[in-house]
């Protein structure tokens, strides 16, 4: 059999045959190639899929409570929008509902509620004038260092502590958060509370405190001299040195943080906040008005003396009497450093309450005129008629909300010279009596 000759024996005998020959062979190959493998279509473009987002789920509920879970719910947008962060507020308010018995309390404030005598037999009892002697002892060289810086009577601070949580031992019982959202979120004190929330997020935020040593009272104040949130802020200083402020756990802080407050309202240094009077037969009981400011030396020609009944002593400022329990109770010359203690809590019970204990504790008598005490307290409900009725007879109380307070008592006071009684501003079961009568018969 023939055989042809290999391409390599060609390009030896004849070069370019051979290579003629070689390229004809690649072209041979590349056709053969090209017919057994033929190219594969481009694949068929993936159908679109639509993959639906599902809405986020909705958020839990906190309380139970829809209102309070929407007030929530904006309030974490303004607090964000304030600098809090969303981890500040979430571990803040987790779990907080709606306190049903703040509303009992905020209506039944023992200021407001209680005889003034009642009032004073608690806050001024043997107890705790005893126990203010200890404070004085125990914490002398940190009080005497406030009061020198100050200008405030480590009498009165003493007295500030015990009438606010009986010298540390009784802070608050409710969370603070909780408290201060349940007021924030409805009710008559919404305005007071919801600046004290937001700046109770910010104390947490910046201060770093224990949640669970962050307990208040109903009202959202806390420490030992119950501070709100936004006082913190204003007036909180460290008195221990130790270079961190807590209202909780340190007496000089609390006690450093309430001078600083007091100090800033205008109290007057070594002037007394007033002190107990006697009233002459002929007193006219309208000019015992609080607003109503007399020198002392007029006071004196219209036959005002001490208790005891000696001469007034001087004073540079002008002084007002005080009847907290109307005509038939003890009376009070008080000066403008009453009006300071005031500010601290605005109620005269509870101003009055400071004085007195500051002065028992330094060695003063008691009071020494005697209280009506065959007075019958009016109940919540009694309280609001008494407003509803002073409104009807065109004498106006206010808003009738149970709560006895300077608008009332002057309104009070505006019914009694009508009617020739003595105008003593002092609600009393009789006076309830009479208002029932004439506001029946102005209907009529």
């Amino acid at each position: 059999m023939a055989r042809h000759p290999s391409v390599l024996t060609a390009l030896r005998a004849d070069p370019m045959s051979g290579l003629r020959r070689l390229a004809a062979l690649a072209a041979l190959l590349l056709v053969a190639a090209c017919a057994t493998k033929a190219p594969r279509p481009p694949p068929p473009p993936a159908p679109a899929v639509s993959i639906p987002i599902a809405p986020p789920p909705p958020a839990p509920p906190r309380s139970g409570d829809a209102k309070f879970d929407a007030f929530l719910a904006e309030a974490r947008v303004t607090a964000r929008a304030q600098g809090i962060t969303d981890a500040t507020f979430d571990a803040a308010t987790a779990g907080i509902a709606p306190i049903a018995s703040i509303a009992t309390m905020n209506a039944n404030q023992p200021e407001f509620s209680k005889p003034v005598w009642s009032y004073l037999d608690s806050a001024v009892s043997a107890r705790r004038i005893k126990d203010a002697q200890f404070m004085l002892t125990r914490y002398g060289d940190v009080l005497a260092r406030i009061e020198a810086s100050s200008g405030v009577p480590k009498e009165i601070l003493v007295a500030v502590w015990g009438m606010e949580t009986d010298y540390g031992s009784e802070t608050g019982g409710f969370n603070l958060f909780a408290a201060l959202a349940t007021l924030a979120y409805d009710g008559p004190r919404a305005d007071y509370a919801r600046p004290e929330f937001f700046a109770a997020l910010r104390l947490y935020q910046e201060q770093h405190y224990p949640l669970s040593e962050m307990v208040a009272s109903w009202a959202g104040a806390f420490g030992q001299t119950q501070f709100t949130p936004t006082t913190f802020f204003k007036y909180a200083t460290d008195g221990d040195g130790d270079g961190r402020i807590d209202l909780w756990q340190s007496a000089p802080d609390a006690l450093a943080s309430a001078a600083k407050l007091i100090s800033s309202q205008g109290w007057k240094t070594g002037q007394p906040w007033g002190y107990e009077v006697q009233l002459p037969p002929t007193f006219l009981y309208e000019m015992a008005d609080t607003d109503t400011l007399k020198p002392i030396a007029e006071w004196r020609a219209l036959g005002v003396t001490t208790a005891q009944g000696e001469a007034l002593p001087d004073a540079p400022e002008n002084a007002g009497i005080l009847l907290p329990a109307g005509a038939r109770g003890p009376a009070f010359l008080v000066l403008p450093n009453f009006s300071v203690i005031l500010k601290y809590n605005n109620a005269v019970s509870y101003a009055l309450a400071i004085g007195l204990l500051a002065d028992r504790m330094a060695g003063a008598p008691p009071v020494r005129h005697a209280w009506p005490r065959d007075e019958r307290p009016l109940s919540r409900a009694e309280r609001i008629q008494f407003q509803t009725d002073l409104a009807k007879l065109g004498f106006d109380p206010g808003t009738p909300d149970g709560v006895l307070g300077r608008r009332t008592r002057a309104a009070l006071r505006q019914y009694q010279k009508a009617h020739g009684l003595a105008v003593d501003g002092f609600p009393t079961a009789s006076l309830l009596t009479l208002l029932d009568q004439a506001a029946a018969n102005a209907v009529q």
